[in-house]
Order: C-alpha cells, then structure tokens, then sequence
C-alpha cells in the first residue's frame, strides 16, 4: 500500500475546510494508514510527518471545542506544502 502524497492529505484538509469532509473523517483516514504501517511503502517521510500531524486535528477539549483551530491546521498544512 502507498502511502498518501503530500496533495492528497492536503485535499483532504481543504475538504474540512468547505465543509465536505469532518476532521473525524480525516483523523480516521489518517490513522488507517498509521496503523497499518508495516504495510505501507514510505517513500516521502514529510508526507509521513504530515499524515500523522493530521491524524489528531479531531482531538477536542470539550463539546464543539476543537485543540486545534482552523488557524492551527492552516499552519500544519504550511509547513508541508
């Protein structure tokens, strides 16, 4: 199994941001191929970094109360794009 590029994570984010994916969505994504990574084939390790940054924006501190706001993932896809 490959393991997502840099543009696909990115697309999924931009999805959160029209509304047409939730973070849970992604965090559930992300974490299939973190799980499952004896039988992914990484060949780009930033875009490994950038999966599992992703793999927790679901995270929350309370109810409708992300840990990471629209701001923060905006950095994270900055840094990898």
């Amino acid at each position: 199994m490959n393991q997502p590029t840099r543009e696909e994570i990115t697309k999924r984010i931009m999805m959160v941001f029209n509304g047409s994916l939730t973070r849970e969505a992604v965090c559930a994504w992300a974490v299939g191929y973190i799980r499952n990574d004896e039988q992914v084939c990484i060949d780009d390790l930033e875009a490994w970094h950038y999966l599992v940054e992703i793999s927790n924006i679901d995270e929350m501190l309370g109810p409708d109360d992300y840990l990471f706001d629209d701001e923060d993932i905006q950095a994270i896809v900055e840094k990898y794009i």
